[in-house]
């Protein structure tokens, strides 16, 4: 068994922002469209005409991201402090046995 002792703060804070805010954008694009679609190309009564659904479509997966950003940095703090007080994760890892071309 191998034990993770340790997650870089960065590391998984820029994988927590970039997939959430995938996940932002997944979310984003559809809701922005379909707003768009309801209120045809008249914006009377939105903030910021029409560009209230640009902020939708750029906002949310930007949002998404920044808190995810957050987040992971936050955890992985979280886990390396406790890892370092109870012990790490344990995994079990196997090695890849190279191919052979007969």
């Amino acid at each position: 068994m191998q034990v993770i002792k340790k997650i870089g703060i960065g590391s998984a804070a820029r994988i927590y922002g970039l997939t959430l805010a995938g996940i932002g954008a997944i979310i984003g694009i559809p809701y922005g469209l379909f707003v768009l679609a309801f209120i045809g190309t008249e914006a009377a009564g939105l903030p910021f005409g029409s560009g209230f659904i640009l902020i939708i479509i750029l906002g949310i997966p930007i949002f998404y991201g920044i808190i995810g950003f957050l987040f992971g940095a936050l955890f992985a703090w979280m886990y390396n402090l406790v890892a370092s007080k109870v012990g790490g994760l344990e995994i079990e890892l196997s090695e890849q046995k190279p191919l052979t071309v007969e």
